[in-house]
């Protein structure tokens, strides 16, 4: 058992200064989707309208997995990471990959790992610990870049196309926050095209210019809250 110990402690580097930051904040902005006054096309299940928040995020991106490893192994999955902090010599990034939602693997007797840091200076890629340690690859491959995503704190709201049946259309409404969609604010409104071509809901306006039971073509003139 001691020498498994041991051999944990090898590869880690135990400093104070190898605490994860936790200070960025990502650029955000209110989306209107689609532009006003502009013919757009829609298929069966696809939004019409969105309304809320998206974030500009700083990420970073492994083209393939990388394993960090000196006697004990950490493995980071392809894909991007998120940024979570800096300082004057580091930038920190999550554990988890945004699209698979998959995070970084240790091996059994590893320290269990708390982000992935990178040295601004010579781009040296570490795996900071939980206590403190660190573990760390000089040949790692990986680049910076912004990737945009819905701020996961935000309201959102959206009309989706549910499709047509003689000269009725069907348009869903839903209501998500924190990425959750809220069953109380969700719902089904069906508008007769033979009596107007104009359909409101919500703020929202729109025209509808062709609808058949495979898309949808339409103007907005008006999103949710915006004029």
């Amino acid at each position: 058992m001691k020498r498994i110990i041991l051999l944990s402690l090898f590869g880690l580097v135990l400093s104070a200064c190898n605490t994860m930051k936790y200070n960025y904040v990502a650029e955000t902005k209110q989306i209107s989707y689609p532009d006003l006054n502009v013919v757009t096309k829609t298929f069966i299940g696809d939004d019409m309208v969105r309304q809320g928040t998206a974030a500009l995020k700083d990420v970073i991106h492994f083209p393939q997995t990388t394993v960090v490893s000196r006697g004990i192994d950490f493995t980071i999955h392809a894909g991007e990471y998120p940024k979570v902090g800096e300082d004057q010599k580091y930038l920190f990034f999550g554990l988890n990959e945004l699209n698979s939602g998959l995070t970084v693997r240790k091996s059994t007797f590893a320290d269990i790992p708390a982000g992935i840091r990178t040295n601004k200076k010579d781009n040296e890629l570490c795996i900071v610990t939980i206590s403190g340690g660190s573990l760390c690859n000089s040949d790692a491959s990986f680049f910076y870049q912004k990737k945009n995503v819905t701020y996961q704190n935000s309201f959102q709201q959206i009309l989706i196309y549910n499709g047509k049946v003689g000269n009725k259309i069907n348009i869903g409404y839903k209501e998500f926050n924190n990425d959750f969609a809220r069953p109380a604010f969700s719902n089904n409104v069906e508008y007769d095209l033979s009596e107007s071509k104009i359909i409101r809901y919500k703020g929202a306006e729109l025209e509808i210019i062709k609808a058949t039971n495979q898309f949808i073509e339409y103007k907005v003139y008006s999103n949710f809250n915006l004029r």
